[in-house]
């Protein structure tokens, strides 16, 4: 009896046996959205960091504004004549502040001499190309006694 042996090659087709890893195009597109992703947060943190730059500007002439304008009342409080303290400005770092006080024509009824009292506080500083200006308005009432 004879017994012949076949050997049967088994041959792999590259179809068949799928994809091993990427091909270059498909590196090159994830590049790309990884990149464009970047771009984009980057941008995103750079903005953030602007505007609290920016806002924290503004708190610290807010600041210097009510500062100014407490002091003022403080002075008032203590004048003998509210003239001396009708234009006060000065400088902070960056900031430009000015506190001016103007009278008002107001029909007042009191035993003792008194002014109303318009008082403008305002701070200015640099910001960009524009600068940028805080002010506050408030009134008042100066009296001497007698």
């Amino acid at each position: 009896m004879k017994v012949s042996t076949k050997i049967r090659s088994s041959t792999v087709r590259a179809g068949a046996r799928g994809h091993a890893g990427f091909t270059l195009l498909e590196a090159l597109a994830a590049l790309a959205i990884l990149g464009i992703s970047l771009v984009v947060l980057l941008r995103s943190q750079t903005l953030s960091i602007s505007n609290v730059t920016q806002i924290q500007r503004y708190e610290r002439g807010v600041f210097i504004t009510e500062n100014n304008l407490h002091w003022t009342f403080l002075d008032l409080n203590e004048a003998d004549q509210w003239q001396d303290y009708q234009d006060v400005s000065g400088q902070d770092g960056d900031y430009k502040w000015r506190v001016s006080i103007q009278p008002v024509d107001m029909a007042l009824q009191f035993d003792n001499p008194v002014v109303m009292l318009r008082v403008v506080a305002t701070t200015t500083w640099e910001e960009g190309a524009a600068d940028r200006n805080y002010t506050l308005e408030t009134w008042y009432l100066w009296g001497e006694e007698q």
